[in-house]
Parts: structure tokens; C-alpha cells; sequence
């Protein structure tokens, strides 16, 4: 019997831009790739989706990782969590974004899209890869209303308190990520002290390059 994996997308993202190279970490597995829009819609209880409770590994990239996170006291035991470039607090002095900006864009995506967008892809210009392009086409055909709410979601939350339970759970972070710095990921530390952090140094924040 196959393993059962399944993929949340960082903001704005389809991970299916590489589910042929992604697939690739485990060829065996049945994978299930989670849209971004159907993930926002159910950020406060991510295991209501269909497949989270039953799959023996869930990936988690950027904002994806962090509602995982947020939603830890509803893991399955023995459930394995691969965190792609995670953190605990979106807008921590690590990073470039704080609540009062992440408020401001967030009101002005529901009327015009392209600058917020922009803002984000901005931070990917000087990564190894050329997906940012095929990210903002995926982007620009996603509702304006979820893109908003993903972007509140986070801007009002953060991690608390460390993990009851950090055990089999692999964090992955770029040395030239732009978008969550190292420094930000590695604040996890205190949140979840079972954990396994593994640095890849030629990796910025795209999955390809942090999972291969």
C-alpha cells in the first residue's frame, strides 16, 4: 500500500507548477496537491480537508507550513510534517512585512491585484530559478477576496507556544531565501525543539530547490 502525501501552497501559490519535479521525493506515494483558495477557505481547521487526516506525510510551504503550525493540536499521530521555508510570525523583525503594511495590502488587492503581487514577486528576483513568472500567472487567476483573507491571516497571527508534540517533523529553509530569511525560520527553534532544521545552501524559497 502506497503512501499517502499531501502539499499546502505558500500565499498566492499552485504548487502543481512542479508537481512533476515534487512528486519526484517519493515516487511510490500517492501525492494530493491542496489549491490555495481551497486551503484559505479552511485555514482555522486544515484536517476537515479531505485527505489531511489520513495522510502519512503532509508538506507544508511557507504560509501553508504556518497553518499547519496553527493547527498542530489536530496532527495525527505518526503523521510526518516536511515544513518548507516556515516561520512563527509573519511579521517578525527578521522579516521585510509588518501587520500595518500586510493590513494595507490587503485592502487594496480586493481592488486591484497586480501591485500586490508585485510587492511579493519582488523578493524573488535575485533567487537561482526562473518560476516567479509561472507563479504570477497562477496568482493573477485566483479570487481577489481569498488572496486578501490569506494575507490577514498573516498579518493577525502568530506562534505562541512551542509544539506539544515536534516529533517527526523536518524543517527545510534556503541560505538565499528572500522572501523568509533564514533568521525568521530559525526562530522556530523554540517552537518546535523535536525538530530536524536542514539548510540548503544553494536554495532560495522555491519548493523544487529546497526539497531536491
Amino acid at each position: 500500500m502506497s503512501e499517502k502525501w499531501i502539499w499546502l501552497p505558500d500565499w498566492a501559490s499552485d504548487l502543481t507548477l512542479w508537481e512533476d519535479d515534487l512528486t519526484e521525493v517519493d515516487s511510490s506515494a500517492h501525492h494530493v496537491f491542496v489549491p490555495y483558495e481551497k486551503m484559505v477557505k479552511s485555514l482555522d481547521s486544515l484536517y476537515k480537508i479531505n485527505g489531511m487526516s489520513s495522510s502519512s506525510t503532509v508538506v507544508g510551504w511557507g504560509m501553508g507550513a504556518f497553518a499547519l503550525l496553527m493547527n498542530a493540536a489536530n496532527r495525527p499521530e505518526g503523521q510526518k510534517w516536511i515544513l518548507l521555508s516556515p516561520f512563527a510570525d509573519f511579521c517578525d523583525d527578521s522579516g521585510d512585512w509588518t501587520e500595518q503594511n500586510l493590513t494595507f495590502m490587503a485592502r487594496q488587492i480586493r481592488t486591484t491585484v497586480e501591485p500586490a503581487l508585485k510587492s511579493f514577486e519582488e523578493q524573488f528576483n535575485e533567487e537561482f530559478g526562473e518560476w516567479q513568472d509561472d507563479w504570477r500567472r497562477a496568482a493573477s487567476k485566483m479570487d481577489p477576496e481569498l488572496l486578501a483573507e490569506g494575507i490577514t491571516y498573516l498579518a493577525q497571527n502568530k506562534l505562541s507556544k512551542p509544539l506539544e508534540n515536534s516529533d517527526d517533523i523536518q524543517v527545510l529553509y534556503g541560505r538565499m531565501d528572500q522572501a523568509i530569511p533564514p533568521a525568521q525560520t530559525l526562530k522556530l527553534k523554540e517552537f518546535l525543539p523535536k525538530a530536524s532544521f536542514r539548510e540548503r545552501p544553494k536554495a532560495g524559497h522555491w519548493p523544487p530547490m529546497l526539497l531536491l
